[in-house]
């Protein structure tokens, strides 16, 4: 059990205590009796984490039940280091520790797909794999206010719509156990100092540095230009995303209306009326066009096809991977191959 804080407790503490709580607030989050399972990587932002939350269970005069997990990618030798580190810290606490390899690169190339996207899959299939057999309400990860600055620098430059301008959110419920991200409103450099002040003891990863990872060079190349320009971009960029997530919000809300409305379910996928799609704007054509093919995620070309497709009045029939769209007269087929 920790102990609270003595009145001499740093003012930098004492902040990073009250933004992490009203962001779990702000949520709702967590019930008095949540099982929350925290990813930590024995890097500064978790430990980090695992500390607050730790804290915050007592202040909170709480019962959360905390359990902790590390992954090993075998990218980096230390890999196992960072992961032994962990495990003593759990060990010591008596809070219950799950320690896993996975040979990242090795899948990589057998599935010819970045160690990146590869990593972050297995990550996530091992939290939910885990979080579901003991009984875990929550998966808690350690984003923090500069990674969402940089997710939505990297959407950008890849040329995103609002969808990806929202960034990270507070809590997630793309798996299957939610995901949530306490520290989203509390900054690196915060992170830093807390954790020297609480004399708190992690592990620095070298890979961080490697600017051949596009997230590394916005990290350590882009955004410091960028702050040359405006010193609190960071800040400059999360403010964009919570506009956009407000914005999308609506956005999406308003699509699902319409899409009730106007489209008919059918026993191969959905019809739609030209005429009625014709009426929209072509924010919201788009919108619904992706309400109907889910599966896919639609390019600028595949939506300037579906947008002449409406236009006109002609008979037309194309294919996106496994969907066909047929438009004869007014209505327009989507074909959904299950």
């Amino acid at each position: 059990m920790m102990s609270q804080h003595s009145k001499t407790t740093p003012k930098a503490i004492k902040q990073l205590h009250r933004t992490v709580n009203k962001t779990l607030k702000d949520a709702d989050l967590f019930p008095k009796e949540a099982r929350v399972l925290i990813a930590c990587s024995g890097g500064p932002d978790s430990m980090v984490l695992l500390d607050v939350l730790q804290y915050l269970n007592y202040h909170r005069k709480a019962q959360w039940t905390i359990g902790v997990t590390t992954i090993d990618h075998c990218i980096r030798s230390e890999g196992a280091t960072e992961l032994q580190l962990v495990e003593n810290y759990c060990k010591e606490r008596n809070i219950p520790f799950w320690g896993i390899k996975r040979d990242v690169p090795a899948i990589a190339r057998a599935r010819k797909e970045s160690v990146e996207t590869i990593g972050r899959y297995e990550r996530y299939a091992w939290f939910n794999q885990l979080a579901e057999r003991e009984g875990y309400d929550y998966i808690v990860t350690a984003h923090h206010k500069d990674d969402q600055a940089e997710t939505i620098l990297a959407h950008i430059l890849r040329g995103t719509g609002i969808k990806g301008l929202t960034g990270m959110i507070v809590v997630s419920h793309d798996y299957t156990v939610p995901v949530v991200r306490p520290l989203l409103e509390v900054t690196k450099s915060e992170i830093l100092e807390y954790a020297q002040l609480q004399r708190i003891v992690y592990c620095i990863d070298g890979s961080n540095e490697d600017v051949q990872y596009n997230r590394n060079r916005i990290r350590h190349e882009v955004i410091p230009v960028l702050q040359t320009i405006n010193p609190n971009v960071v800040d400059a960029l999360c403010r964009l995303g919570n506009i956009a997530h407000v914005d999308e919000a609506y956005i999406y809300g308003e699509s699902r209306r319409l899409f009730s409305q106007l489209v008919m379910l059918t026993p191969y996928g959905y019809t739609v009326s030209r005429r009625a799609m014709r009426a929209l704007p072509l924010a919201m054509q788009r919108r619904l066009w992706q309400l109907m093919i889910t599966s896919v995620s639609l390019s600028l070309l595949h939506q300037e096809q579906l947008e002449h497709i409406v236009k006109s009045g002609e008979p037309k029939t194309f294919t996106i991977q496994k969907v066909t769209i047929n438009a004869q007269y007014d209505t327009i087929h989507v074909y959904c191959e299950h």
